[in-house]
């Protein structure tokens, strides 16, 4: 009997020792899949946000008659680059693991590209005249508060659609580009948004936004009514 159980122990010994020994392998094996294929999406964000780049530069040299057109269309160019980057990030994020190098590296870009979209959308109201609001939205991915900001800023886009642009900045990346914009509009605290130059630094509510970016447009778009 003594020997029936020292049996049953040394068995179970094994089977637990197995069982660690294959989910350290899983877990290398997965981590790394995981670097490489932000390895790869980094050097595909590489060769599309030196795209974007090149086009915020052309865009310089572009004489003003003829610059609106070429605006419209970097916009555009934009957006198609922007928008699915964003998705793969955050796909990335829900899984793997933020503190990663190549992921840290992927995500300043991003946030540089996505800045640059920003300023050809400025450039683009001032010359063109385009009936747009925008918010940069200041955020942390450990602020609680900041999940419930961005879901109403997501409801308030697909209700406003192409006139409502909407910049995230995620604070916990590192990036000196952010520490300038985070200085220039006093962002001390997350969420904070700021609508067309001015800052408010708290959580706000569909309606305190729409209160604040309604005045901004000229036409009279469904989600405005009774706040012009």
């Amino acid at each position: 009997m003594r020997k029936l159980r020292t049996g049953r122990y040394v068995a179970a010994f094994v089977i637990t020792l197995l069982i660690f020994v294959l989910g350290f392998i899983l877990g290398a094996a997965t981590s790394e899949k995981k670097i490489l294929e932000i390895e790869q999406l980094s050097r595909q964000q590489e060769a599309d946000f030196g795209s974007l780049q090149f086009q915020f530069s052309y865009l310089e040299s572009v004489p003003q008659e003829g610059s609106c057109v070429v605006l419209s269309r970097t916009l555009e160019s934009n957006l198609k680059t922007l928008g699915p980057s964003l998705k793969k990030i955050e796909g990335y994020e829900a899984t793997g693991d933020v503190t990663n190098a190549n992921y840290i590296i992927l995500k300043r870009k991003y946030t540089i590209a996505n800045l640059r979209y920003w300023l050809l959308a400025e450039k683009s109201k001032k010359l063109c005249g385009t009936d747009e609001a925008s918010i940069l939205y200041f955020f942390e991915r450990d602020c609680e508060k900041c999940k419930d900001q961005g879901y109403i800023l997501e409801q308030l886009k697909r209700r406003l659609g192409d006139s409502l642009l909407i910049f995230p900045i995620d604070a916990s990346i590192e990036e000196p580009v952010t520490d300038i914009l985070r200085a220039q509009y006093k962002i001390y605290g997350f969420p904070s948004l700021v609508i067309e130059g001015t800052t408010y630094s708290s959580y706000m509510s569909m309606q305190q936004i729409l209160a604040e970016i309604c005045p901004l447009y000229s036409s009279d778009y469904e989600p405005c009514k009774g706040y012009k």
